[in-house]
């Protein structure tokens, strides 16, 4: 075997290198919410029972900036509730760290304004939640006036000088407004980049239908996003998808600028919970998928264990499931993104939505019922525990 970059390791028994340290980290500032979201898998609403303080937020700030990473996406519940949010950002900006905030807009009063104002010559952004238009987006939202005060205060933002971006969740109750959410963004708001993504069967999506997709509405979604990418040709809006579309099929290029390289988790990023709790991924929300503690043994240690992150560092191809078993680009693949398959299966290694077994007829055209897709999840959550378990 070659020997690696400097930037790689490879640990003993792992399969796949991960960087020398995660090039991004997703900061759950706090679970605690100013709205009710339909679609939240993290149920976000009040702060979990232990959530960290000033001091330790702090300690994990100068743990960032100590290891190198350079990149760092704040977001909640929502961060804006904490009333230390400018020490967290400062402390982080004075290191060198690029600071992105998630927000849902509620909070962008005039006084917010001036308070994020203060920032406009650091390298911050602020991504703004925007699931449709009007009363489409505050029905998710379960707040009236939502959509136009989000909308509102991205534009008071690029005012003042803040870089904003948009992430919007595809779902059943409203891909058939997404054209009208486009056509705003495109000529109103022009926010630098646009991130369109499909929701998780966790937390509150899991008890509402009408916020997850099915298989044919996945297609829509995908197809619409092919078209906005192509559309934004000419404009100041780069146009994203997240990891949960895909992957590797007649779409892929019209998908992402570079192919499907694999879920990233635990290879180049990590999420912090708000109680220091790490995981390959925010977006896994699921305990078993916890790796350490931030404050208890560092960043650095988690991130080097032996052993840690196994559901990608140490992937064979005989773990695949589903239609992923035997799939030609399975072993570049991996059963696409891992916080889908969790929480639709169970377990990682077997993608519930992928375009290419669409296409190569693998997968129904609709997905399962609600009932049967949560007690196909909970049988096979206890089955990869077992499996764990027994290591």
């Amino acid at each position: 075997m070659a020997p690696l970059p400097e930037y790689l390791r490879l640990g003993k028994g792992d399969t796949l290198p991960h960087l020398a340290a995660p090039e991004v980290v997703g900061w759950e500032t706090t679970l605690r919410c100013n709205m009710r979201c339909r679609h939240c898998g993290s149920t976000a609403g009040d702060a979990r029972n232990i959530e960290l303080s000033t001091a330790e937020c702090l300690s994990l700030c100068r743990q960032i900036v100590d290891v190198g990473i350079p990149r760092v996406c704040l977001t909640g519940g929502e961060t804006l509730l904490r009333p230390d949010w400018r020490l967290i950002l400062e402390n982080l900006l004075v290191g060198g760290v690029e600071v992105g905030l998630l927000t849902n807009g509620w909070l962008f009063t005039e006084k917010m304004l001036k308070e994020l104002a203060a920032y406009s010559e650091d390298r911050f952004y602020i991504s703004i939640s925007l699931d449709g238009v009007d009363e489409v987006h505050d029905g998710i939202r379960c707040l009236p006036g939502s959509f136009e005060r989000a909308f509102q205060g991205g534009l008071a933002l690029k005012e003042i000088g803040i870089p904003v971006a948009v992430i919007t969740t595809m779902q059943s109750a409203n891909l058939d407004c997404l054209p009208d959410l486009r056509a705003r963004l495109f000529e109103e708001l022009q926010p630098y980049c646009w991130q369109l993504q499909v929701a998780n069967s966790f937390g509150r999506a899991v008890e509402n239908d009408d916020c997850r997709v099915n298989q044919v509405e996945y297609a829509r979604a995908a197809v619409f996003a092919c078209e906005s990418r192509r559309l934004s040709k000419g404009t100041k809006t780069k146009v994203y998808v997240g990891d949960c579309l895909g992957y590797l099929g007649s779409l892929e290029g019209g998908l992402r600028d570079e192919p499907w390289p694999g879920c990233q988790a635990g290879l180049e990023l990590i999420g912090i919970q708000s109680n220091g709790n790490i995981k390959g991924c925010l977006s896994i929300i699921d305990d078993r998928f916890v790796e350490g503690n931030a404050l208890d043994e560092g960043i650095r240690k988690v991130w080097d264990r032996a052993g840690g992150f196994a559901f990608n560092r140490r992937f064979k191809v005989s773990k695949l499931r589903g239609v992923c078993a035997g799939c030609p680009v399975g072993e570049r693949c991996r059963a696409g993104c891992t916080a889908s398959a969790v929480s639709v299966n169970g377990a990682p290694h077997e993608a519930p939505f992928c375009l290419r077994a669409v296409e190569e007829g693998k997968l129904a055209s609709a997905a399962k019922p609600a009932a049967a897709r949560g007690r196909a999840a909970k049988r096979k959550r206890r089955q990869y525990a077992e499996s764990r378990a027994s290591r």
